[in-house]
């Protein structure tokens, strides 16, 4: 998972299907693959994303979570909060993503780390 030492840009619910690569009894925060990619407009943008309990995190229900994005200064001009926004595990939709919160101060440069 890259979600290690990691500045997050948004803070919002995710509502995922299972994918059908994985095995009938694994939840969400069992999944090793935290990358997904947002579609807004034309364009897919990625992101890993951290559950904020891990425990409550069911698939077909909304759970918290931390996102960050790869193109977060792009993304910051270009998404609008509170609107749903679906969401792909390479080229399969899984579910879909509502931002809530920018965690991004607009004086702050991009504030990345290395993972």
């Amino acid at each position: 998972m890259f979600t290690e030492k990691r500045k997050y840009d948004y803070w919002g619910e995710l509502i995922l299907k299972k994918s059908r690569i994985l095995k009938e009894a694994c939840r969400p925060q069992e999944d090793k693959v935290n990358w997904l990619f947002m579609k807004a407009g034309e364009n897919l943008y990625s992101f890993v994303y951290k559950i904020e309990s891990p425990s409550e995190a069911i698939y077909g229900k909304p759970f918290k979570a931390k996102f960050a994005f790869t193109m977060s200064d792009k993304i910051r001009k270009i998404v609008k909060m509170n609107q749903v926004y679906e969401v792909f595990r390479g080229p399969e939709p899984i579910g879909e993503i509502i931002l809530k919160l920018s965690l991004i101060h607009i004086s702050e440069p991009t504030r990345r780390t290395p993972i």
